[in-house]
């Protein structure tokens, strides 16, 4: 089904960390005709990836915990456990982003990925969209502090068991690519115990 739009002017607002672009627009309503012009700011995110880690020998998932400035005031102590990940450079495949990210804030190899969704963040003022996937690790190495200095990382990972982890949903593990992540992999299980691989 075919919904027309018009965007009208775009004005870019801010160009730091972050980008942000103010947009005039309209588009067809429901009910036919056109709606009234919009003007909605969007942070103009990129393609981002983003990695939940699994060694099915040991029945661990592999995590990692850090300062959230968008937790901050609304969580204490403003720290999360998330997934592994990280933007895509122009021209980069997902896949490679997935395997250098989970090298350089776990320090663990990615032996096989299975492909869980891409999907939006926050799409009513975030451009961001982010792939997801389960990546088969060895855990058995896995610990310490990671992250780039230069992006003002401080990463810390943490193993724990599979039950667990799944214990930490809506708790700790509360952020976008984490809860997907732990609800697929939940209904998954199994098969990653048993060896199953995905099609992309």
């Amino acid at each position: 089904m075919k919904k027309p739009y018009r965007i009208l002017e775009t004005e870019p607002l801010w160009q730091g960390f972050l980008k942000l672009k103010r947009y005039r627009l309209e588009h067809e309503c429901f009910a036919g005709g056109w709606c009234p012009e919009l003007v909605r700011e969007r942070v103009e995110g990129n393609h981002a990836v983003s990695v939940l880690l699994y060694d099915p020998a040991r029945d661990q998932v592999v995590l990692i915990e850090q300062f959230r400035i968008g937790a901050l005031g609304h969580q204490e102590p403003p720290w999360l456990l998330e997934t592994v990940g990280g933007y895509c450079e122009e021209g980069e495949e997902l896949e490679a982003v997935a395997i250098r990210e989970t090298r350089e804030e776990t320090g663990c190899e990615v032996q096989a990925l299975h492909f869980i969704g891409t999907f939006f963040t926050t799409p009513g003022w975030c451009g961001e969209r982010i792939t997801l996937y389960c990546g088969i690790v060895d855990s058995s190495g896995a610990e310490g502090i990671h992250g780039l200095d230069e992006e003002g990382e401080d990463i810390r990972v943490v193993v724990m068991s599979a039950d667990e982890a799944l214990g930490e949903l809506f708790r700790r593990a509360n952020s976008t690519s984490i809860v997907v992540g732990l609800q697929w992999f939940a209904a998954n299980r199994d098969r990653l115990r048993e060896g199953g691989r995905d099609r992309r």
